[in-house]
C-alpha cells in the first residue's frame, strides 16, 4: 500500500486530545490506597486472631479460678464485648488507612501529573512547529516538479521525495493524536500486509548499503486491521530498522504477516500477526523482557555503529497496547531474533 503524492500542502486533521492524566492519576491514587488498606487489613486480622486466642486462653476455667482466688479489686469484661470492640476498631482502622493512603498517594503522584502534562505540551508544540518547514519542503518539491516537468530525469526522485514528505506529515499528525492516548481507529481498515511490503521497500534502500537483504513474507490478500496507517507504519519501521541495525553485513531481515486462527476454523482468524526476524547475534545486555522498556538499551552501539537510544521498541509497545494488541519476543538466540506484534483483525 504505497502512499500517493497529494496536491498542495500536507493535510493535518485537527484533533483535540482528551487529556485523561487526571483520571489516570486518581485511579493510581485509589489503587495505592486500596493496597495500603489491604496490607492494614492483613495486620488487623492477625492481631484479631492473636486477641481471640488470648481471650480464649483467659476464659478457661483454670484461669477464671486463678483470678477469683486473687484478692483486691478486679475489672471483669465480657469476652463478646471485648471482641466486638476489637473488630469495630479494626474495621475503622482499615477504612482510615485506605482514605489516608489514597490522599497521601494523590499528593505523591501530583509531580508525575505535572511531568505528563509537560510532556504532552512538548509533543504538541514540537509537532506543531514542524508543520511549517514541512509545508515549505512540500511546496518546493512541487515547484521543482513543475519546472522540470514529468519527463525529466529527476521526476521519479521528486515523486519519491513528495511521497516521503507525505509520510512524514502523517507521522507528525500521529504524534499529535498520540497525546490523547486513545486508539488509532481509522475510517477504513488498514491493510497490514500491503503496508508491510511498502515499508520493506523503503527499508531495503538503507539495508542495501550493508548488503542486508530485506524481504516481505506476506499473503497475497489483504490483512485488515483497525489501526491507522501512520502509527502502524511507525511500528513496522521501528521493528525493521531495529532488526537491520543489529544484523551483521550480508545478513537477512524478513518482515512477515499472517493471520492467527486462535484454534478457530480456517477463515475465522482472531488476530493479525506481524513478525520481524533477523539473523543477528540475539539480544544481549538488558533482559529480553525489558527490551520494550523506555531507555532499556539506551547508549549502546549496534554492530553497524549506530547508537541506540532505547526508544523505538518502547514506542512499538505503546502503539500496540493502545490499539488492543501486544508485542513480544517470539525467539532470540545465536541464530537471530524474531519480534511478534499481535493486533485485532478489523471486522
Amino acid at each position: 500500500m504505497t502512499a500517493r503524492p497529494g496536491r498542495g500542502r500536507p493535510s493535518f486533521p485537527r484533533r483535540r486530545p482528551a487529556n485523561s492524566d487526571e483520571a489516570a492519576l486518581r485511579r493510581a491514587a485509589l489503587k495505592v490506597g486500596l493496597q495500603i488498606a489491604a496490607a492494614v487489613a492483613v495486620v488487623v486480622v492477625l492481631l484479631l486472631a492473636a486477641a481471640a486466642v488470648f481471650i480464649w486462653v483467659k476464659s478457661q476455667p483454670s484461669e477464671i479460678a486463678a483470678h477469683a482466688a486473687r484478692r483486691g479489686q478486679q475489672i471483669l469484661l465480657d469476652t463478646v464485648d471485648v471482641f466486638g470492640a476489637l473488630v469495630a476498631g479494626g474495621v475503622f482502622g482499615i477504612v482510615l488507612a485506605g482514605v489516608v493512603g489514597a490522599l497521601v498517594a494523590r499528593q505523591a503522584v501530583r509531580p508525575l501529573g505535572e511531568s505528563l502534562a509537560l510532556q504532552r505540551s512538548f509533543v504538541q508544540d514540537a509537532s506543531h512547529e514542524l508543520r511549517t518547514p514541512l509545508t515549505v519542503l512540500n511546496t518546493r518539491i512541487q515547484l521543482a516538479q513543475r519546472r522540470l516537468g514529468p519527463d525529466s530525469e529527476a521526476a521519479g526522485v521528486l515523486a519519491e521525495l513528495r511521497t516521503d514528505s507525505a509520510k512524514l506529515a502523517a507521522v507528525i499528525e500521529d504524534l499529535l493524536h498520540s497525546v490523547s492516548g486513545g486508539p488509532d481507529i481509522p475510517e477504513t481498515p488498514t491493510d497490514l500486509a500491503g503496508l508491510a511490503r511498502d515499508v520493506v521497500a523503503d527499508v531495503a534502500v538503507l539495508a542495501g548499503e550493508r548488503g542486508i537483504a530485506v524481504a516481505a513474507d506476506t499473503p497475497g490478500g489483504a490483512v485488515p486491521v483497525a489501526v491507522a496507517p501512520a502509527p502502524l507504519r511507525r511500528v513496522i519501521v521501528a521493528l525493521a530498522d531495529n532488526a537491520v541495525k543489529y544484523t551483521p553485513d550480508g545478513g537477512r531481515v524478513t518482515v512477515g504477516v499472517r493471520v492467527s486462527d486462535g484454534g478457530r476454523p480456517p477463515g475465522q482468524g482472531t488476530a493479525a500477526l506481524l513478525t520481524v526476524a533477523d539473523t543477528g547475534p540475539g539480544i544481549a545486555g538488558p533482559a529480553p523482557e525489558r527490551v520494550f522498556d523506555r531507555y532499556a538499551g539506551g547508549g549502546t552501539a549496534s554492530p553497524a555503529g549506530r547508537r541506540s537510544f532505547g526508544i523505538g521498541l518502547a514506542l512499538v509497545r505503546d502503539i500496540a497496547v493502545r490499539n488492543g494488541g501486544s508485542v513480544r519476543i517470539a525467539q532470540t538466540g545465536a541464530a537471530g531474533t524474531t519480534m511478534e506484534v499481535s493486533l485485532p483483525l478489523a471486522r
